[in-house]
């Protein structure tokens, strides 16, 4: 309990020092107590509050608690992003408060995801030496190949002991540099992976700046991505790895608009050795730079991934992995959208969910809407139109998966930072009612909820999309 009150004095302390530097970081001539920059204050306070019982005091069961800090956090980020006069000439002082907010986070344990659990026993597995693309946790466990209280700590709450891990190399190599730096301490590899992600968003901010620039945006554009709660919540406070792989992406979006195909193939191979996501860019990118060169970015994209692969490669790798990833696809199933209409339609066939065969169809289908989005797409009109196209190639893929996870959404919010469409940021709103899910054991989706969902955030998207075609 005092370990958990450590942060919330920290942070008090900080917000009480930063007063004698509070005009600097407003950065205006305006006096220190007008209307707006109380405003501001105000909302970065209680953000401040906020942030701090999500990610000490707030269980994802405690939904009432849960979404009255969301809808706070919500209000501040929507009231800045929509009135850009106000953050650009506060820009500073925002930008500074968007990294405070991360880290609050700090010295928290996860509350609201339990997938650092497989990060922490996959780092541990390759700290013994042992391949943890070729072991299922439950062999693992029956074999005493990881021994100690820790350990078994680990595999008693991990959600995934049945399955192969699906965790690609990057993100395998942070694990064990967690596992190394932490001495064996649960909390300690916490912490070291929290680092790691800070250190990603700091990388993603210099790179948000840098296209910004070169594409003759608002610089206050980047507060899309930087302020938003759902990308500070599920990357910075649940510990997901989206924010290395958005940081690996967005230095090789830069490089790819700067005409460098060799960095850019580089770091899209990183961002693709991260999360497997990025993939979906690819016919995209071969179109921007053109055939030729989109041969070699892919050549080149092809053999840094199985370089990075090359320490864990044997016989077992790629069937365990396409189990994993078959499984995925076939068995799990998660605030779905069109998936869940092909669902319905199967049961009044055939009188049972035939996921199995909708699992293998889905994919055929978004992949060649994929490739009519990248083939049509007038990409030498404009480097905007690359990232509008993105974008949209993403919300198709989205509409189209079987399981859409809060965090998943973060990289529609980097994209938007460079699009016209706004509908990615009510969506990172919205997603927040799936943690409903939660409330009741055994976990049950609610049709309601999701119909609100993705009812709201398509119209939006098709009112955007009207709009553009009128202006």
């Amino acid at each position: 309990a005092e370990l958990l009150k450590a942060p919330l004095v920290l942070v008090i302390k900080s917000l009480l020092r930063s007063l004698s530097i509070y005009k600097l970081m407003f950065n205006c001539n305006k006096s220190i107590l007008s209307s707006e920059n109380i405003i501001l204050s105000i909302g970065v306070f209680i953000s401040v509050i906020c942030y701090l019982l999500l990610g000490y005091y707030t269980e994802r069961t405690e939904t009432i608690q849960l979404f009255t800090g969301i809808i706070l956090l919500f209000s501040f980020y929507l009231f800045v992003v929509f009135k850009p006069s106000l953050s650009d000439r506060n820009f500073n002082f925002i930008l500074i408060s968007s990294f405070l907010f991360r880290a609050i986070f700090i010295l928290a344990v996860p509350a609201l995801s339990d997938d650092y659990f497989r990060f922490i026993w996959d780092g541990r597995l390759i700290e013994e030496g042992i391949n943890p693309f070729l072991y299922l946790p439950d062999e693992v466990q029956k074999q005493s190949l990881l021994v100690g209280e820790m350990n078994n700590a680990l595999y008693l709450k991990m959600n995934s002991p049945n399955y192969y891990s699906v965790y690609p190399p990057v993100l395998q190599f942070i694990f064990f540099i967690s596992s190394k730096l932490s001495f064996s301490s649960n909390y300690g590899a916490i912490i070291v992976l929290r680092v790691v992600i800070l250190l990603a968003e700091i990388g993603s901010y210099f790179f948000l700046r840098k296209i910004i620039s070169l594409l003759k945006l608002p610089k206050n554009r980047i507060l899309i991505y930087l302020l938003n709660p759902l990308v500070i919540i599920e990357i910075s406070g649940n510990l997901h790895f989206e924010g290395v792989m958005l940081f690996f992406i967005v230095s090789s979006f830069y490089f790819l608009l700067a005409n460098n195909i060799i960095f850019s193939s580089i770091l899209f191979s990183l961002a693709v050795s991260t999360k497997l996501l990025p993939l979906v860019l690819l016919p995209l990118i071969i179109k921007k730079v053109g055939l030729k060169k989109g041969f070699i970015y892919s050549l080149l994209v092809l053999m840094l991934i199985s370089v990075l692969f090359l320490p864990f490669i044997n016989q077992e790798l790629i069937s365990n992995i396409g189990t994993s990833v078959g499984l995925y696809f076939q068995k799990f199933e998660f605030n779905a959208s069109i998936y869940y209409l092909a669902r319905w339609v199967g049961f009044q066939i055939s009188g049972y969910n035939e996921i199995a065969i909708i699992g293998k169809l889905f994919p055929i289908i978004s992949f060649a809407l994929i490739m009519f989005i990248s083939f049509k797409s007038k990409l030498k009109q404009s480097d905007k139109i690359f990232f509008e196209s993105a974008l949209t190639i993403l919300f198709v893929y989205y509409l189209f998966s079987l399981i859409i996870h809060p965090w998943y959404l973060t990289f529609l919010v980097l994209i938007s930072v460079f699009s016209t469409h706004r509908f990615a940021l009510i969506w990172s709103l919205l997603i927040f009612i799936t943690y409903l899910t939660y409330a009741s054991i055994p976990y049950e989706e609610n049709v309601w909820v999701l119909l609100l969902e993705y009812g709201i955030v398509i119209t939006w998207y098709l009112s955007e999309r009207n709009k553009l075609k009128l202006a």
